[in-house]
């Protein structure tokens, strides 16, 4: 199971699972997902949270329904991989053929099949150097992977639980086809000019000297000039290579040292083009690998789930007073340091100590209160707390009163977070009503923050 890397489907699936599970006592989850734990334990106990949560919806859900038909995702990515061929095939068959008197400007292959792809490639690494840091790149209004995601998912929420994981599949099949592109791109080149010969010429409507573009081509063949000089242009094919529209007789020898220029097209390609797309395709992959199951086990309600599984059974011995404190009276629940618990305006009271599962794994030295005193004097406080090995923050707050512009701008205060949730407290015997739910669902939206979910709180 560790070894399985979950898909969307799977991040799907686990969602809609997790709402369906709101709707049923505590008591019975409890019940029902211990039992699962032991069996996942015995199953495979190295089982990381991502297996484990996947192997909890196949015990409630049922395995993930097969394809019914022969459209999915495979046999979609294999059709673009043959018709991305297939473009750059005919692409580079079209330059090619269609190239007056069989001459082919140098600068125009460069241009089209090198430094565009190249350019291509520059982009994407931005895009996911943001992506991986937490960063939502910009996009255009009218950007086509946006189209598609709207026509694709299931649900515009999946958008916001598995945004960064989007963005990586996108970029992992772009880097991919970019790379099929040019690899059909070379092969069309290579049977063209097997089967009919072209001279490789160069000319610009500036001033370019001879020995500016032995310049530039000495810079574009530094990677491999030294081990591979047959693929370098020297200043001999550089000179006969240059070519005016007035020129109307070549001759044959001028023609020969023309066709000099071909290995270092096809290296700037193999350079430029095709190796950048295979070490971004490369690094996609593995980021995938790792933002997936991150978002399996960030979901809203996933970490309440492992907790079940893994903490036994047993029932709390009534309330206590005195100092804050969340965890059962019966039991040592596991603590995780990388929690710390933001206690705002009092929504927690000493009387809700072991009152909800959802904070037994807070440490009793993560909880700090505010929205009660100064905002910078807090501020500084919780920033200070927020620091590694803290990773996730909860914000308890008062589900009966509307979020107020007082908590955005003290969360927005505290710097960047990369997950927050925001912790509905209810009112004793009483339970969140769906109107108050989707007030702090809007709030949520709006904040800075990368990974940011709602959670009702249920009194055990």
């Amino acid at each position: 199971m560790s070894a399985k890397t979950p898909s969307l489907s799977d991040l799907y699936r686990l969602s809609v699972q997790l709402e369906l599970d709101q709707e049923l006592p505590v008591q019975s989850l409890r019940e029902r997902d211990h039992a699962i734990g032991l069996e996942c334990e015995g199953a495979c106990p190295a089982a990381d949270e991502s297996a484990r949560l996947l192997f909890w919806l196949d015990q409630v859900a049922g395995p993930a329904p097969q394809a019914g038909s022969w459209w999915h995702e495979g046999s979609a990515a294999h059709l673009a991989r043959v018709v991305t061929a297939l473009f750059g095939f005919v692409g580079m068959s079209s330059f090619l053929l269609t190239s007056s008197r069989s001459l082919v400007n140098v600068f125009t292959f460069l241009a089209l099949f090198v430094f565009v792809q190249l350019l291509l490639c520059i982009i994407a690494s931005v895009v996911m150097a943001r992506t991986l840091a937490g960063n939502q790149p910009p996009v255009m209004p009218l950007n086509p992977a946006r189209l598609l995601v709207a026509r694709l998912l299931p649900d515009r929420r999946h958008l916001r639980e598995a945004q960064s994981v989007l963005r990586l599949v996108f970029l992992r099949y772009g880097q991919e086809l970019g790379a099929v592109f040019t690899l059909g791109a070379i092969a069309a080149f290579f049977v063209v000019l097997g089967l009919r010969e072209f001279s490789f010429v160069w000319g610009s409507t500036f001033t370019v000297s001879n020995e500016l573009v032995e310049r530039l081509t000495s810079l574009v063949s530094l990677p491999w000039a030294t081990w591979l000089p047959v693929a370098t242009v020297d200043a001999t094919v550089i000179a006969d290579s240059r070519y005016h529209a007035a020129i109307t007789d070549l001759a044959a020898a001028n023609r020969e040292s023309m066709r000099g220029w071909w290995p270092f097209l096809i290296m700037s390609m193999c350079c430029y083009a095709l190796l950048p797309r295979l070490l971004l395709w490369l690094v996609s992959r593995w980021s995938y690998r790792r933002r997936i199951r991150r978002a399996v086990s960030s979901l809203p309600g996933s970490a309440l789930v492992l907790a079940r599984m893994r903490s036994p059974l047993v029932k709390t011995q009534g309330e206590v007073s005195g100092p804050l404190s969340l965890a059962p009276q019966s039991v040592d629940h596991p603590s995780d340091e990388r929690l710390l618990l933001l206690n705002w305006s009092n929504a927690l009271t000493p009387t809700d100590a072991g009152q909800f599962e959802a904070l037994f794994a807070v440490p009793p030295g993560n909880i700090v209160n505010a929205g009660m005193g100064s905002l910078a004097q807090e501020s500084t406080l919780v920033s200070s707390r927020l620091q590694a090995p803290v990773e996730h923050l909860y914000v308890a707050v008062k589900s009966w009163e509307p979020p107020m512009a007082d908590l955005s701008d003290f969360l927005d205060s505290l710097g960047p977070i990369r997950r927050c949730t925001v912790l509905l407290v209810p009112l004793a015997g009483r339970s969140i009503t769906v109107a108050k739910l989707d007030d702090w669902r809007r709030f949520t939206r709006a904040l800075a923050i990368e990974q940011v979910e709602v959670l009702p709180l249920e009194r055990l």
